[in-house]
């Protein structure tokens, strides 16, 4: 049994009340991200998964969660909901670590560990750098911020 993170849970728990308004929209999506079923694992236990897997730093989470809203910001036509939170949450947190961490694996890996197959991993992958327009760097004041209103909405100590 994988040891609470608090961090993860106040992740989960933005994500969760953000779906929860979004899953109420009748919208068509066809986005290579939403799947046509929502999958059956929480936000927060997918999380873990990908946190007990890939030994990230927990600052990936602090930055995957930047990049979300960055996303957001551009493509304000892209709805997060349950359809496709995951796949964005993997995508955004695989940047992250090869972004951010000096250690990481291979996609196939990833792939596993996201429960999709090596060749939609590096289609989605590439998409979302398009769609992020491959600016990834958050500067210290961003994730200063981030870290602090994560911090007070969860009231959660970090590393």
């Amino acid at each position: 049994m994988l040891q609470s993170n608090p961090l993860l849970l106040t992740i989960s728990n933005i994500l969760d009340e953000i779906i929860k308004e979004t899953d109420t929209l009748e919208i068509e999506y066809n986005s290579i991200f939403h799947a046509n079923k929502a999958p059956s694992i929480t936000i927060y236990n997918y999380l873990q998964r990908i946190a007990k897997y890939t030994h990230c730093s927990e600052q990936c989470f602090v930055i995957a969660l930047i990049y979300l809203d960055r996303l957001q910001e551009k493509h304000t036509y892209l709805v997060l909901n349950s359809h496709c939170i995951h796949r964005f949450l993997l995508m955004s947190l695989l940047t992250a670590i090869k972004f951010q961490d000096d250690d990481y694996y291979k996609n196939e890996y990833y792939a596993k560990v996201g429960g999709v197959n090596l060749k939609e991993i590096n289609v989605l992958e590439q998409e979302f750098l398009e769609y992020m327009d491959y600016q990834l760097f958050v500067d210290e004041q961003q994730y200063a911020i981030y870290e602090r209103r994560l911090l007070e909405f969860g009231e959660i100590e970090m590393p």
